[in-house]
This record gives C-alpha cells, structure tokens and sequence, in this order.
C-alpha cells in the first residue's frame, strides 16, 4: 500500500461535490441554530466550498461577521466566488493547527473536519484560543463505526467501507471522534461539555431518501479513488460497490443512520 500521510488522505479531491455543495445551517449543521443572532461574529473551521458559512452569515445578517477557514486552496476559492458581496463574509486559506489572528469570536464551529484530522487534540487547543469569555465553541463530527442500514447494504458497499475505514484509520484519523469528543473537550480546558445527538436519518418515504441514502456512493466516487491509488481496493471493487449500492436505494433500501454528534461548550467568562 503507498505510504501517504494523513495530511494527503484529508485532501478533498478537485471538482464537483454534490455532499458538501447541498448542505446548509438547516439540513447538516442545525446544532447551530440556537446560537445565531443578527450582529454574532463567527468562525468556521474547515469551511470548504462555504455553503454552511454562508447560510451562517445570512442568518447573522450584515451586522454580524463571519470567517470560513480551509487548507484547500481550491475549495476555498470556490467558496470566494459562490460568497458574492455577502456583507460581513470571508475566507482564508489556513490550517487549523497554524492558523492564527488577534479576532476573538462568539462562536467558533467546526462541522465533520477533525474526523480528518490526526492530533484532533492539537486542534481543539487552537480554536479554543479564538473563542470570547462567554462564547462558545461548537463542534459536530461522526463515528463512522456506528453507522447502520436497514437492510444490510450490499457485500460489495460493505467491503468498500470497511476499506475506507481501515484507510482512514491507517492515516491516524479517529472513525470513533464522535464519541471521543467529550473527553477531548475536557482535556483542553472546557468543563461544562453538552453532548446532542445530530443523528442523520433517512427512510424511504422521505422525498430526498433517493439523494440522502446515496452518500456512500458519492463517497465512493469522490473517495474512492484515492483508496485505489492506495491499494485498498481494485477499481473494479470501487464500480461494483458504486453499482450495487444504486441497486439497493433503488429497490430493498428501507433507511440509513449516520452517527453524528453535537459536542459543545462555552469559554469560561
């Protein structure tokens, strides 16, 4: 298998990406809602193309401030050029564990980015420096290890996700940081921690089920490649579960939950 640092691994590949692209404050990051307000100034850690940081900024409206951060110049200047002249909206170009500014925020966010992350501790201790006296800081991540379908996916997806998983794992990234997430709170200096779940669930009879449930087929397409160049998986493998998985949403697939939780806390006044 090529050796490739975790660093590499997190790299979201170049183009179109219909996951992060149809995701908004309302369908993948409503932990947040209770904490925007006309006039707030916002961090989001791990922006990417800035569809949630742009949904924040039109709920915080032109008096409010908020700045996208990504490591990925690409996606980044996506973000730029989709952000238009939204008042009190911007984006950087900046690693989590580097990245610094004498800004301090009433909310600091990071949604489904230290699941890619191989000191997500590290990371953690760095937001926490941004958050006002009195704000709060507000992460929402996976554990990919509790996901579940009903019924099983078939053997050809379930094989390409255990691939996933043992590829991620291998590149010092935590499948389990969800549940993780509490303790490393604690660890880096925030003691009331509030734990919620933000499971995503999707059935059959819900009129996006067809778009929702298909995540791991876009996954798949998106991901998938690299884990080939890696020599987890053939490219035949890779198609097959793409196929198979379609099959599935199409005829037996009755719903999938992903595990996905909201671990927040507020900086000490």
């Amino acid at each position: 298998m090529t050796d490739q640092s975790g660093t590499g691994r997190a790299t979201m590949p170049a183009g179109h990406n219909p996951v992060l692209e149809r995701r908004t404050v309302e369908n993948a990051n409503r932990n947040l809602l209770k904490y925007l307000k006309p006039g707030l100034s916002v961090l989001d850690v791990g922006c990417g193309t800035g569809a949630i940081t742009r949904s924040i900024a039109e709920k915080i409206g032109p008096t409010g401030s908020v700045l996208g951060i990504d490591p990925n110049q690409n996606l980044i200047e996506l973000a730029k050029q989709q952000a238009g002249d939204t008042p009190g909206l911007d984006f950087q170009q900046a690693d989590v564990y580097a990245f610094d500014t004498p800004e301090r925020f009433d909310l600091v966010t990071c949604a489904r980015t230290l699941q890619w992350l191989a000191e997500p501790e590290l990371a953690l201790r760095n937001m926490k420096r941004f958050v006002k006296p009195g704000g709060h800081l507000a992460i929402l991540d996976f554990n990919h290890e509790k996901i579940s379908w009903t019924p099983e996916p078939p053997g050809a997806m379930k094989l390409f996700y255990d691939a996933f998983l043992n590829w991620r794992q291998d590149a010092g990234f935590d499948n389990a940081i969800a549940d993780n997430l509490k303790t490393l709170m604690h660890f880096v200096g925030f003691d009331a921690v509030q734990v919620e779940e933000q499971f995503e669930i999707t059935r059959r009879n819900d009129p996006d089920f067809s778009i929702a449930s298909r995540l791991w087929a876009e996954v798949a397409e998106l991901r998938g490649p690299q884990l080939v160049q890696d020599g987890y998986i053939t490219e035949n493998q890779r198609l097959e579960a793409i196929r198979n998985y379609d099959n599935w949403i199409a005829t037996v697939g009755q719903s999938m939950t992903v595990y996905l939780l909201a671990v927040e806390s507020q900086q000490p006044l």
